[in-house]
């Protein structure tokens, strides 16, 4: 019998005891369940990678993007595969993927799939006062503004739990107030030949992302990732623009201020001063120095079928 680990997070907005007991019923008789209770993000990654050193096929991941996030990052070069049961706010590499919205019928697809396929994720590693940290990526990560994003989000847990995507649109305002506006560039960019002079360094694995709920967006109108937006200047109007681009699918690059690099092996960032940094909308801390580069493998999930073909594939818009 196939063998599952079944890492939960309790605190992520749309879990129950039961849901959870209803996602143990589907799981069991496909496969022996294993219940895991972390009490930390390093414990939830232990366990992932303990399940994955002990030759368990899947580590079933039930929460939101945190408890994702932790557990690819446990089972980063081995074979056990990735499940998702949806249960956070946003629960992005999910909807990315194409992974049921509904944990039961996540469950029920997981339970009748023994494929596994392979998805793009990068190793971030950062160099701060607390050392040199290795991490991995499943969808996005950044360097400036959308870290700082995220750090005036997780100030508010509560908030972040019940307001969700509306919570991550107003912290996004309040940072944009900041000093962005008139920040000058201060992270140093390069890949291969290329150099840039940057304020922020947003990087997507994928053909779209999203933190802002149903809503996605594409750096790179469509065209698989990686990508990285080099933003020179931050202000109301360059971000207005660069949020709706996005939205739409628009050729970001004719942005003024924005710079869409694609086709990348590392992309590394020296920031002076330090600057927050995020993967995945998890907080990695403030860096010195970062660094991005594909992972060569990617990452192993449970595969649930076809993947939903992105809206972004067939259009041309243009500014």
């Amino acid at each position: 019998m196939r063998r599952l680990v079944l890492v939960a997070n309790p605190s992520a907005s749309g879990f129950t005891a039961s849901l959870y007991r209803e996602v143990v019923d589907i799981l069991t008789g496909p496969f022996d369940v294993t219940p895991v209770w972390p009490t930390g993000p390093d414990e939830a990654r232990r366990a992932a990678a303990d399940a994955a050193a002990e030759g368990y096929d899947v580590v079933a991941a039930m929460g939101g993007d945190g408890i994702v996030h932790q557990v690819a990052n446990g089972l980063l070069g081995a074979g056990t595969a990735l499940g998702i049961i949806p249960a956070g706010t946003t629960n992005v590499l999910g909807r990315i993927i194409g992974y049921p919205a509904d944990p039961r019928d996540a469950a029920k697809a997981i339970s009748l799939s023994a494929a596994v396929r392979r998805v793009p994720a990068a190793e971030v590693t950062t160099d701060s006062a607390l050392g040199v940290q290795h991490h991995l990526a499943t969808f996005a990560a950044g360097a400036g503004f959308d870290a700082a994003v995220v750090e005036r989000a997780e100030r508010n847990p509560l908030a972040k739990v019940g307001f969700g995507a509306a919570h991550y649109a107003w912290s996004t305002a309040r940072v944009l107030m900041s000093d962005y506006r008139t920040r000058l560039p201060h992270l140093r960019v390069t890949a291969g030949d290329r150099r840039a002079d940057a304020v922020a360094v947003m990087v997507q694995l994928h053909d779209t992302f999203s933190y802002f709920g149903p809503i996605p967006l594409c750096l790179n109108r469509g065209r698989p990732g990686p990508a990285a937006a080099i933003v020179t200047g931050f202000d109301v109007l360059t971000t207005l623009r660069l949020m709706v681009g996005a939205a739409r699918g628009l050729d970001l690059s004719r942005l003024p201020g924005v710079e869409i690099w694609t086709e990348f092996d590392s992309l590394e960032i020296e920031a002076d001063p330090t600057v927050w940094t995020e993967a995945d909308g998890e907080l990695l801390g403030r860096a010195a120095r970062i660094e991005i580069v594909p992972a060569a493998e990617g990452l192993g999930i449970v595969d649930t079928g076809p993947r939903p073909r992105s809206r972004f594939s067939i259009r041309a818009n243009r500014w």
